[in-house]
């Protein structure tokens, strides 16, 4: 019986969420570059055969997955912000949150660009290919 009123209680909680409430917010760049460069940070030495380029095009995307953490932080520390103090908050506070996430974003995708230039210089353009069709 209360295998039964567990197994209810998930229906309708599935139930209600797929009839709608909050809609999440879209996904930010950073987050799908962080997700790149995290699978090829493992993968590297199977498409690299030189040890040493390998070693250094594996520190490039490990930079780049720092980078898109700490923009991820800034998101992070932005939203517990807006959530510790709602009241009293006017709405040009709450810009200045967001464009600090936005800074944070457009910063952590140029230094991605420019460690990408540094990996595309390590690596022959076969190489650089194969690392750029991992999902």
């Amino acid at each position: 019986m209360a295998l039964r009123n567990a197994f209810a209680g998930l229906g309708c909680l599935f139930a209600a969420a797929a009839c709608g409430g909050p809609e999440l917010p879209s996904r930010l760049p950073s987050t799908e570059s962080y997700e790149r460069a995290a699978c090829r940070v493992e993968l590297v030495e199977l498409v690299i055969a030189d040890p040493e380029r390998a070693g250094k095009v594996r520190a490039l995307y490990i930079e780049i997955e720092s980078a898109m953490l700490a923009a991820k932080a800034a998101q992070v520390a932005a939203v517990a912000e807006l959530g510790a103090r709602p009241e009293g908050r006017t709405e040009a506070q709450a810009r200045a949150l967001f464009d600090g996430v936005r800074l944070a974003e457009m910063q952590a995708l140029e230094r991605q660009t420019g460690l990408q230039l540094e990996i595309r210089a390590l690596t022959t353009p076969g190489e650089f290919a194969r690392l750029d069709a991992i999902k």
